[in-house]
C-alpha cells in the first residue's frame, strides 16, 4: 500500500518519529480521476501520549508546504468530528475553512458521531511562510 502511496504524484505518507517509536502519522490522498486529481483527503494520527507536543502541527504544515510545491494539488479537504475542538482549532490556524457538516459520519463503538467538512484552497503562488 505504502508503494503506490509514493508512486502517486498526488499522494504523501508522512510518519512523526521520537526516539526510533512512530508516534504519528498523516496520509493525503489526491483523486484517481483527472477530474479530482487536484483535490485530496487528509487524515491524521498521534498517538495520545504525544498529544500537545506539536506533532500534528508539524504534520500538517509539511503537507501543506507539499501541496505548495506539487504541480497537481489544488485544495486540500479533510474530515474531523464535530466534538474535536481541538483539531478544529489546529486546522482553522492553518486557514482551513468549514464546508458543511456530515451526519453521522463516523461509527465508534456503536456511536454515530456527525464529522466537519473543511477544506484548505492552495495557490502555489502564493506559498505559506
Amino acid at each position: 500500500m505504502i508503494e503506490s502511496v509514493l508512486s502517486r504524484e498526488n499522494a504523501l505518507f508522512l510518519i512523526a518519529e521520537s526516539g526510533g517509536q512512530i508516534v504519528g502519522n498523516l496520509d493525503f490522498s489526491g483523486g484517481s480521476k483527472s477530474r479530482t486529481a487536484h483535490t485530496g483527503e487528509f487524515g491524521i494520527s498521534v498517538l495520545k501520549d504525544y498529544w500537545g507536543e506539536g506533532i500534528g502541527k508539524a504534520l500538517v504544515a509539511e503537507l501543506i508546504n507539499w501541496a505548495h510545491k506539487n504541480d497537481v494539488i489544488r485544495k486540500i479537504n479533510l474530515r474531523v468530528r464535530t466534538d474535536n475542538a481541538r483539531a478544529i482549532r489546529l486546522y482553522k490556524s492553518f486557514g482551513f475553512e468549514e464546508e458543511g457538516t456530515i451526519r453521522r459520519d463516523f461509527l465508534i463503538d456503536g456511536v454515530f458521531y456527525d464529522s466537519l467538512q473543511m477544506g484548505l484552497p492552495i495557490d502555489p503562488s502564493n506559498p505559506p511562510i
